[in-house]
């Protein structure tokens, strides 16, 4: 487990679940880097309920490596199929799609 943040991705907005979601920046870079956790919180309830928001890996294996991440920025794109964490660092561009969520 590798932690980020991104500060691009702060109050960016997803709708999934029934929910509207409202990302920290704060991400974990999980299993070998096929799959990335990014912390979020139902920004219109008076409690807010966190949790996180899984995007797994769309091309293998061309994952990013949590032993040594680098440098790295993130930013969320939506597309006709869904949303999608699109990660740079300095020699190429990684896409993860969101696919699952869960409570924390």
């Amino acid at each position: 487990m590798v932690e980020q943040h991104f500060p691009a991705l702060e109050g960016e907005r997803v709708q999934y679940s029934g929910d509207t979601w409202e990302l920290t920046g704060e991400i974990d870079i999980k299993q070998n880097g096929d799959l990335i956790h990014a912390t979020a919180r139902t920004p219109d309830r008076v409690r807010g309920s966190t949790s996180l928001l899984g995007f797994s890996l769309e091309s293998p294996p061309a994952s990013l490596n949590p032993g040594n991440p680098g440098e790295l920025t993130g930013e969320l794109e939506q597309t006709d199929a869904g949303y999608e964490l699109v990660v740079h660092r300095p020699h190429g561009t990684t896409r993860y799609k969101l696919n699952n969520l869960r409570s924390t």
